[in-house]
């Protein structure tokens, strides 16, 4: 496989990961080099690099012979997903809570002010959502709880089912996390990320 520069590389990263948050590439549905490259307009070696990198993070299945489809998941899947992430996630915002310096949690509560009006852009929000929940895991203050956090692949499934429910709704729910953080009171902080983990699954159900 060709070696491609990493800009280029991410810019059409990022289109296609777009394609599949936005459901513009609907799970089961084939995938080739060929139709995504006139999807995309490009005419380069880039696509079936990038297929092979969302292979390997779980959102597509198939090979490139035969063509790839972005995952469907069950509703099974997405119940035991949603379990799992409730207990990694309670115990890294419960550590985030105890740990994370004064400056970490500001950063957070920043992360969020552009959209306190209510998120207009829904793919803009997912990525400030999907950004919100990896940054508590990754500053935690527990490197192996934030590995488990990884390994477990909860942000290519949070890529697979999306959001699902009024932004404003998802975005008050964060804020209540933040301001539970910022009084340093982990049992409400735990107590509103499981509302909020619980809301989500419900609503994918």
């Amino acid at each position: 496989m060709v070696s491609l520069p990493e800009e280029i590389f991410q810019e059409t990263y990022g289109r296609v990961k777009k394609l599949i948050v936005t459901k513009k590439l609907i799970p089961g549905q084939l995938i080739t080099e060929h139709r995504l490259s006139h999807t995309l307009n490009i005419k380069d070696d880039t696509i079936p690099v990038v297929l092979l990198q969302l292979q390997q993070e779980s959102l597509l299945v198939g090979n490139l012979d035969n063509g790839l489809s972005v995952r469907e998941l069950c509703e099974q899947e997405i119940a035991e997903m949603f379990d799992c992430r409730i207990a990694i996630e309670t115990m890294t915002v419960k550590l985030f809570t105890q740990n994370a310096p004064q400056s970490k949690i500001d950063d957070l509560r920043n992360l969020l002010v552009p959209f306190e009006k209510g998120p207009q852009n829904a793919y803009v929000f997912y990525k400030i959502d999907r950004y919100f929940h990896e940054f508590i895991a990754k500053n935690c203050g527990n490197r192996t709880l934030y590995q488990l956090f990884k390994s477990a692949k909860i942000l290519p499934f949070m890529d697979l089912v999306g959001l699902n429910r009024p932004l404003n709704s998802i975005m008050q729910e964060h804020l209540d996390i933040v301001s539970a953080m910022h009084q340093r009171d982990e049992e409400r902080a735990v107590k509103k990320i499981t509302i909020h983990l619980e809301n989500a699954k419900r609503s994918h159900l």
